[in-house]
């Protein structure tokens, strides 16, 4: 088990607010991504876990040890930093082995464990290799098996992917995700990349200003955000403001329906968050339909067409398939529909 607890968490760098009284829970075995934009405390968060910073208030325990009165060697955590921080001087082997034997540990037991690591990540026949001669992958795959050497409680990884090109990022991430499942070690992985904490994590801790903003699965902070931050910072989001009563959802002059499915309980003005993915694009004037505007945005994107059309001065997104039934240019006059009470409304909002 290794279950970590912060309670009120804090920390201040002169009159800047790194950290404000961050509370979460993550459980023994669970993948964690900090995510945020940069300055908003994730790095600080991290580093005070590990203890390389200290908290000004606050409480951190692991397993029921309260963190904050040992020292960072004595916390058993390994960590990846962004910088890998490996040791030009040694082999791939002795690298990975360091920590073990300053631990102590017997030769006998650390040349199992290092050979075990080599092969769980991918680096049999690599040991007697200069660091200096690997490739950026390669170096990857070393700073994570030294820091799992030791058999840490907590594996901590602070954005180890950002200066390698996305062909091979992504092929680390899925490995990096298979070994934390081999392993069953409770990962703490720092990132700003949407879609690398999408794909990795279990749960997504979204930071901003030093506050959680909000703690979930990949699926609920997409499909479900809690506050206007999180809507706007996770993926692309239509916020419509709109006014409810018992017999309409009206957004400006248009009616969109009455309220039901996951605004029938909602009164007064609110913020309808609408996915991009979510409407349908007709490319004629259908007076069915309650939005009309006008096309002033297009490009292709992989797989997918994205459009912005302006509707009564305010910008929504449309993203659809390449090759789907409607085809539409900069200047067209289009229609869109959707299931618009169906689709999420800010708490609060």
């Amino acid at each position: 088990m290794s279950e970590l607890i912060l309670s009120g968490v804090g920390k201040r760098f002169g009159k800047t607010v790194a950290l404000a009284d961050v509370s979460l829970q993550i459980q023994s075995g669970e993948f964690i991504c900090l995510l945020g934009s940069s300055g908003c405390g994730k790095t600080t968060l991290l580093r005070i876990i590990a203890g390389l910073e200290q908290c000004d208030h606050g409480e951190l325990h692991l397993d029921g040890v309260a963190l904050s009165k040992l020292a960072s060697h004595k916390r058993n955590i390994g960590m990846v930093f962004q910088s890998l921080a490996l040791f030009p001087h040694l082999n791939v082997s002795r690298n990975i082995s360091y920590g073990l034997k300053m631990r102590g540990v017997s030769a006998e037991t650390t040349n199992a464990r290092v050979a075990e690591l080599l092969e769980l990540t991918g680096l049999d026949g690599f040991e007697n290799r200069s660091v200096v001669s690997l490739s950026g992958g390669q170096k990857q795959r070393v700073a994570i098996a030294r820091a799992l050497a030791l058999e840490p409680q907590l594996f901590l990884m602070d954005e180890p992917f950002s200066a390698l090109d996305a062909g091979l990022r992504d092929h680390l991430q899925q490995e990096v995700k298979k070994l934390q499942r081999q392993l069953a070690v409770t990962t703490i992985f720092v990132t700003h990349d949407q879609s690398e904490a999408m794909s990795l994590a279990d749960r997504i801790v979204i930071l901003n200003n030093g506050n959680i903003e909000q703690a979930g699965t990949p699926k609920e902070v997409y499909q479900r955000p809690l506050t206007r931050f999180v809507a706007e910072f996770i993926g692309s989001n239509n916020l419509l403001d709109v006014d409810i009563d018992e017999n309409s959802v009206m957004y400006k002059n248009h009616y969109l329906g009455s309220p039901q499915g996951s605004v029938e309980n909602l009164r007064g003005r609110q913020t309808l968050v609408v996915r991009p993915e979510a409407m349908k694009l007709h490319a004629r004037h259908d007076a069915s339909q309650v939005l009309h505007g006008t096309v002033t945005m297009q490009r292709t994107v992989g797989a997918l067409v994205e459009c912005d059309i302006d509707v009564d001065g305010q910008v929504i997104k449309h993203t659809a398939l390449q090759n789907s039934d409607t085809e539409v240019s900069i200047g067209d006059s289009v229609t869109l529909s959707c299931d618009w009470t169906e689709q999420w409304c800010l708490p609060g909002e």
